[in-house]
């Protein structure tokens, strides 16, 4: 093994844990990888199995448990969160290394997820060992309790059910690795019979970090000029920030600023000085963007004319339903009838001046108000009633309004009960026998459009939509 395969930084941790594992049989079946976010966990333990792999042909997998696990809101389902769980740590090793095995994924239970474990292992493993890894298994804190130990005893699960079944002439090793931001002890409190061996990785040091930055240096940048630059990097940013993924996002979006005075004539290369004072509170302001890189559907200008039609990259129906959740969030529920239904009654000019007077403050300024969810999709069929294209289907837009939930754009007053999630799935078509309430928020759950009136109106524009017209803020103006 050539030092060149070894990670910067990590070059003890990653020698450590190949002499761990790289064996038939291993000195414990779990591993505790544990550190503070951005530290490279994740990278040391891929670059360490794929070297493994390589030269042992031990199989492993990543499995996130953010897709795995449900919130703690959910724990109470104990025959949800342990069978998605399953059904993704055998996806994961089937798509990796049996993409064509007849096995199936589906399982009711502990006993069959064991028991179609061992079979996929069987036709893959070659009697070698295989790891499982666990990225971020913060979330096995608040999922079902039996699943964490269940998942620290893996492979004592597997060994007893291959004696137990006919193939137990053969020899299957699975290990456990958990890549956690928290300390072993908030997992356990040594109540397991088996502990793991937790093996702890340190933030980088700046010299460390600096090598990191350093051998990912842009292709064309000068050395020297390049080494300064990280100098300078470091020296703002590392007293408040040691995540290895942000400093590498700053350098990568502060070097052109750094690099134009020098390309443009302005400051000499070797003026080192010049350079400082140039790129100073450019690097300082980076300090406010800190864990908040901005997200390129949502930067908008405060002008719709400056609006760029592919900054909100969004399905057709999507966007559709996007103005119509913020239709529903600034127009006060009798007013749907005014603007959506063609027929509806004229007003005289009467009832239009007390209706406005009525309304001191715009809608607008008063902020979103929330909405139910079967006013939403009711004003979204009135908007698209003179569409040739069909309508997508309620579980194709449920499934829309949790994407949209997820990225910011529409907000739920009660995370727990948000459309797409296990409380609602499927429950509003459920005979009860009894008509629901429009304020149950289990049927009905309720939701904010968090979308500021510039970025609406320019996703309207682009959808040739005149949203103004549907507001009654701007209605008869």
């Amino acid at each position: 093994m050539g030092s060149r395969t070894l990670l910067i930084g990590r070059e003890k941790e990653q020698l450590y844990l190949k002499s761990l594992l790289k064996s038939n049989l291993p000195v414990s079946t779990c591993f505790v990888i544990n550190g503070p976010s951005g530290c490279g966990k994740s990278r040391l333990i891929s670059s360490a199995l794929s070297e493994l792999e390589q030269l042992y042909d031990q199989k492993w997998a990543m499995i996130n448990c953010v897709e795995g696990c449900s919130s703690g809101s959910h724990s109470l389902f104990s025959g949800i969160s342990p069978k998605l769980m399953f059904e993704l740590i055998l996806q994961s090793v089937k798509l990796r290394y049996a993409p064509h095995s007849n096995i199936n994924c589906r399982c009711e239970g502990t006993p069959q997820f064991i028991e179609q474990l061992v079979q996929l292992l069987l036709e893959i493993s070659n009697e070698s060992e295989s790891e499982n890894v666990f990225d971020q298994a913060d979330k096995l804190r608040d999922a079902d309790p039996i699943l964490l130990p269940l998942l620290v005893r893996l492979g004592s699960f597997i060994e007893d059910e291959l004696g137990r079944s006919q193939f137990r002439s053969q020899t299957i090793s699975l290990a456990t690795i958990l890549i956690t931001r928290s300390p072993w002890e908030k997992f356990s409190n040594q109540t397991f019979h088996l502990e793991p061996i937790v093996i702890p990785i340190h933030s980088y040091t700046r010299d460390q970090m600096t090598s990191i930055l350093i051998s990912i240096a842009p292709p064309n940048a000068d050395p020297k000029r390049f080494s300064r630059f990280v100098d300078l990097l470091l020296t703002v940013c590392f007293p408040v920030c040691r995540n290895a993924g942000e400093l590498i996002y700053l350098m990568e979006s502060n070097w052109s600023a750094f690099e134009e005075p020098v390309n443009k004539g302005f400051v000499a290369a070797s003026d080192e000085w010049t350079q400082w004072k140039l790129a100073q509170p450019t690097l300082k302001r980076s300090l406010a963007n800190l864990y908040l890189r901005a997200q390129p559907s949502l930067s908008i200008t405060n002008t719709g004319s400056s609006y760029n039609s592919g900054v909100v990259e969004l399905p057709y129906f999507t966007k559709y339903l996007l103005i119509a959740a913020f239709m529903a969030s600034y127009n006060p529920r009798t007013a749907d009838k005014k603007f959506l239904v063609k027929n509806s009654e004229k007003q005289s000019l009467r009832k239009k001046k007390q209706e406005k007077m009525s309304v001191k403050t715009k809608a607008l300024l008063n902020g979103p108000q929330a909405f139910p969810l079967d006013r939403l999709f009711a004003i979204f069929h009135a908007l698209l009633r003179d569409e040739s294209t069909p309508i997508p289907t309620s579980s194709l837009l449920l499934s829309q309004v949790a994407c949209l939930t997820c990225l910011g754009l529409l907000n739920a007053t009660n995370s727990a009960i948000v459309a797409g999630g296990f409380l609602t799935t499927g429950l509003g078509a459920i005979s009860t026998g009894h008509n629901q309430s429009e304020t149950d928020p289990l049927a009905n759950p309720r939701y904010r459009c968090m979308l500021s009136y510039e970025a609406a109106r320019a996703i309207a524009k682009s959808l040739d939509f005149d949203l103004p017209a549907h507001l009654t803020d701007f209605y008869g103006t």
